[in-house]
């Protein structure tokens, strides 16, 4: 999401899913870029820390062992809170795309349909 006047990325995105505007057997493309430290370093400190923190609870997280794409999260692998914040400040741009991915799979999945069925009840 930008901070910018007008743009309303997930917003957009939730009015797709609501209203099934992506035919059976969809695409959704999408297109994010992570914002460098040199270009603005106080919202990138602040996506370390949506980042870390949205995916800290995750149970599994993506790797990158090309023969099981897949490890338990923060909370199973026995990292606290601080120790994954560390490590995802010093790989953000391997979490900064799994958040996006895990972000739109969850509004996709959850917090789209919970919308739509708090709206029709």
């Amino acid at each position: 999401p930008s901070k910018k006047a007008g743009q309303k990325t997930l917003k957009a995105i939730t009015s797709i899913l609501k209203y099934h505007a992506l035919s059976p057997l969809g695409v959704m493309i999408t297109n994010v870029s992570l914002p460098s430290k040199e270009q603005n370093a106080n919202e990138h400190k602040n996506i370390v820390n949506l980042v870390a923190s949205y995916l800290y609870p995750k149970s599994t997280l993506e790797s990158n062992n090309p023969e099981w794409n897949c490890t338990d999260g923060a909370i199973s692998e026995g990292y606290s809170l601080d120790e994954w914040h560390k490590k995802v400040e010093c790989e953000i741009e391997d979490f900064y795309g799994q958040y996006i991915t895990r972000l739109l799979v969850d509004l996709i999945s959850v917090i789209s349909p919970y919308d739509n069925f708090t709206s029709s009840h």
